[in-house]
């Protein structure tokens, strides 16, 4: 294959998986605590090199770079706005930190969704029907008929008792990977946040970080990078139709 038609190819399946992630952005501008995703993109080595072919650095016709490539999708785990909603039930984190739930398969997860409510026996789900843990890993359980409110350090008082909601952070945001559901996977330990560091706001909801405007813009700009890599391959293609044409004719 033609190196500049390589090239042009790279260029357009690495705009393609910019794409995908941009649309799955705007597909979830209107999800409660929705963390959005961005491509990250870097220069690939020259097809030898990428082979074992040829080494860096060596200024030859074997090293003129081979375009670029997605080479992982990074999460933007910025605080969304706030949304008041009027319903006791209702949960945002101030600060750091993550609710703790359970998985299907009684994994601890984390997520920053808000959106809770009791069942017929009195746990607390959020609203995909996780439980809610407590700093125990245990589901909080309360009485389903008696009133209960959530107060700003994280604490869910019904009648005289208190449960503290679990709010936890990872060592590091790099060590968490989405499963779905606005839900992370922690590949490392987590740490309870403190207890002069925990804020929780009843009657909130942290709305999507992913902004619909800059998110529109970015799909424009990947949009038209994805048509000019595809009327490079278009032109190059009809190159080297009309040499070999050429080369035809002349035999």
């Amino acid at each position: 294959m033609p190196y500049g038609l390589y090239m042009s190819a790279e260029g357009a399946q690495a705009q393609s998986r910019r794409l995908e992630v941009i649309a799955n952005n705007l597909a979830n501008v209107n999800t409660i605590g929705f963390k959005p995703d961005v491509a990250a993109f870097q220069a690939r080595f020259a097809e030898s090199i990428q082979q074992g072919d040829a080494a860096p650095g060596g200024r030859g016709i074997d090293d003129v770079g081979g375009g670029v490539k997605v080479i992982e999708t990074l999460t933007n785990f910025a605080a969304g706005r706030l949304q008041r909603t009027g319903n006791e039930s209702d949960l945002a984190i101030i600060g750091n930190g993550f609710f703790q739930v359970a998985g299907d398969d009684g994994e601890a997860l984390l997520t920053r969704a808000g959106a809770m409510r009791l069942d017929a026996e009195g746990r607390l789900l959020t609203a995909n029907g996780h439980a809610v843990l407590d700093p125990g890993g245990a589901p909080i359980q309360l009485a389903p008929d008696v009133p209960w409110t959530v107060s700003k350090d994280g604490y869910v008082q019904q009648g005289e008792g208190a449960v503290p909601i679990a709010l936890v952070e990872p060592e590091s945001l790099d060590e968490l990977n989405k499963v779905g559901a606005n839900l992370f996977r922690p590949r490392g330990d987590v740490n309870p946040v403190a207890e002069t560091a925990r804020e929780v706001r009843s009657g909130f909801l942290e709305m999507s970080g992913a902004n619909p405007t800059r998110q529109m813009m970015a799909m424009i700009e990947a949009s038209r990078a994805f048509e000019a890599n595809a009327r490079l391959i278009q032109t190059q293609d009809s190159m080297i139709e009309g040499l070999v044409g050429r080369v035809l004719r002349a035999a």
